[in-house]
């Protein structure tokens, strides 16, 4: 059985492409690797990836110094496992809920009519 995602949520200031590329570079720096994310507009993006479970702390630590920070029960739950986890090895697949927060309008998607 494949274990539960690590389910956390966090919120930045920072230009969009600059935090996500911050986000991954943590993934990449902990040694882990991004498994998928999908983009809410410019509003908010979710990733799926995968740590080992002694690069979660490390991986908090590049969130926080890049501007992007966890809420407060992320933290809790990001503790609770890293204190939890076993083996150092073992892999910790998790997700982001990442919400950008600035005054940028929402971007326009164009939709092609469908016939019929």
């Amino acid at each position: 059985m494949r274990p539960r995602p690590l389910t956390l949520a966090a919120i930045t200031r920072r230009e969009r492409h600059q935090a996500v590329g911050a986000v991954i570079d943590a993934i990449m720096d902990a040694g882990g690797w991004l498994v998928d994310s999908t983009q809410f507009s410019n509003l908010a993006m979710a990733l799926r990836f995968v740590l080992p479970a002694d690069g979660l702390a490390g991986w908090a630590a590049a969130l926080a110094a890049a501007g992007v920070r966890l809420d407060e029960d992320s933290r809790a739950r990001l503790a609770a496992h890293a204190a939890g986890a076993g083996t150092p090895e073992a892999e910790v697949p998790a997700a982001l809920n990442l919400t950008f927060l600035h005054d940028e309008p929402d971007l326009r998607q164009m939709v092609p009519a469908v016939p019929g």
